[in-house]
């Protein structure tokens, strides 16, 4: 039987630099990070059956929110899973005592089984014994990120092994962003590193599930902050002063911290929340093992105005991660060597159209062409009302492959412009950001290589 990882934070400060990250740790395989401190209710011991199915093994953690369990699922066992435990999180009751809990939690449970990704935590039901709520998601093994930065706490950790976690919390995190959900607590307590190096978000949405006014404009009682709905190290001017909804930007500052921290083995701001740091004007010292680009991309997460970050996780991965991967020699070669006669190309195609009639197309050719033009069209859609990073690039492919498919397709083309347009307008006048993007957009398409807006970033 694996041993447990039993891990509670230390309780939110407002200032001072902790020499220790959070709270005692126990090392060990199964393990589930729960935030805070919270009562226990007696009939929840090991060995209680949960709403006839769930079969409480041992406690893993107790939290602010509740208790968390390694558990048997009584179905699993009956179909012969060969992995029938979960942790199985019980909420305390004073989301309970809430006249909208149950409902917002449900809401918010529900978006976070949406949120397949290998970088999130699975969340598999959502469910209530009497007045107890409860929600079941996967057993993991391996150590939370608050062990692992406090085992390199004050000198940090290299950059082979930082890079690779913050990658990992950032795609997770651009998944959820744009699924539409902001995690609003994110810090090194609700990330998991698996034995492999996999890490894993965990608490999606749970933080801000209660809204803060309740139904009918009547002033809500309930302490949102009281469950740990957020950290205040981690947290934005908005979430400590209240009253705007919350924003990707947000989780934005909560991965600069976290990765500085990674880096590091300091907080950026000596410990100081937001309003603190900005009052004493901080700034955080460079971190010399990231490059200038690296550098630049990751202190706009710290910025103490939430205009002033990275809309979302999509476009910090851009500008921190992307610019490296296309760092491609031949790409750089090709693209100046190709200049005029690309043009001269383009020209042409706009006068000849596609290539092979649609109508000509094999019927199978034709539905794909279809439902990539419509799927192109609605993540271009979405990222024009809402603003979210990964769905053009969604779009790029889904265009790119249409195209693909019936060279000199109108609609695609149509699509492929407005997306390098788009691309290209977002970044501002930063040349060495706009060349490597037209670069990412060139490899994406044989149109956009013929472009003559993406040709122009890539020569300058």
């Amino acid at each position: 039987m694996p041993s447990e990882t039993r891990v509670r934070p230390q309780l939110t400060t407002s200032a001072g630099e902790p020499t220790k990250h959070r709270g005692t740790v126990t090392h060990g395989a199964d393990a589930v990070i729960v935030p805070d401190a919270a009562p226990r209710v007696a009939r929840f011991v090991p060995g209680a059956l949960i709403k006839d199915r769930f079969e409480l093994e041992r406690l893993l953690g107790s939290g602010g929110m509740g208790m968390v369990f390694c558990a048997i699922d009584r179905r699993k066992v009956e179909a012969q899973d060969p992995n029938p435990r979960v942790a199985l999180k019980i909420l305390n009751p004073s989301f309970a005592q809430h006249p909208d809990a149950f409902i917002a939690l449900q809401r918010e449970s529900s978006k976070a089984q949406s949120l397949a990704h290998p970088n999130i935590v699975t969340v598999f039901d959502f469910d209530r014994d009497g007045e107890a709520v409860f929600f079941t998601m996967e057993l993991l093994r391996g150590q939370s990120l608050e062990d692992l930065i406090d085992a390199r706490w004050g000198v940090g950790n290299s950059r082979a092994a930082a890079l690779p976690i913050i990658r990992g919390v950032t795609e997770g995190l651009a998944h959820a962003h744009r699924k539409g959900i902001v995690h609003s607590d994110l810090k090194p307590a609700n990330v998991f590193v698996l034995e492999d190096g996999t890490p894993k978000i965990l608490d999606f949405g749970i933080a801000r599930a209660v809204p803060s006014a309740a139904a009918g404009g009547q002033p809500d009682q309930f302490d949102a902050g009281r469950l740990g709905g957020y950290t205040e190290m981690y947290a934005t001017a908005e979430m400590i002063e209240g009253g705007a909804e919350p924003a990707p930007a947000d989780d934005l500052y909560a991965l600069g911290i976290i990765s500085y921290e990674l880096l590091t083995g300091k907080h950026p701001f000596g410990g100081k929340n937001l309003l603190e740091a900005r009052q004493g004007a901080l700034k955080a010292v460079p971190i010399r093992s990231l490059q200038r680009r690296e550098w630049r991309a990751l202190s706009c997460t710290l910025a103490f105005q939430r205009s002033a970050r990275p809309r979302d996780a999509a476009e910090f991965y851009r500008l921190f991660f992307h610019s490296a991967r296309m760092r491609n020699a031949l790409l750089t070669a090709v693209a100046i060597l190709v200049t005029t006669a690309a043009y001269l190309s383009y020209r042409n195609f706009e006068q000849s159209g596609p290539t092979v009639a649609f109508d000509h197309l094999v019927p199978a050719e034709q539905h794909r062409i279809q439902a990539d033009l419509a799927d192109g069209n609605r993540e271009l859609a979405f990222y024009q009302q809402q603003g979210i990073a990964e769905a053009l690039n969604d779009a790029l492919d889904h265009f790119a492959d249409a195209y693909n498919r019936q060279k000199g397709n109108r609609e695609a083309v149509k699509g492929l412009e407005t997306v390098a347009r788009e691309t290209l307008e977002h970044v501002g006048g930063d040349p060495e950001i706009r060349r490597e993007l037209a670069r990412n957009l060139a490899q994406h398409s044989e149109f956009l290589k013929t472009y003559p807006p993406v040709m122009d970033a890539m020569a300058r």
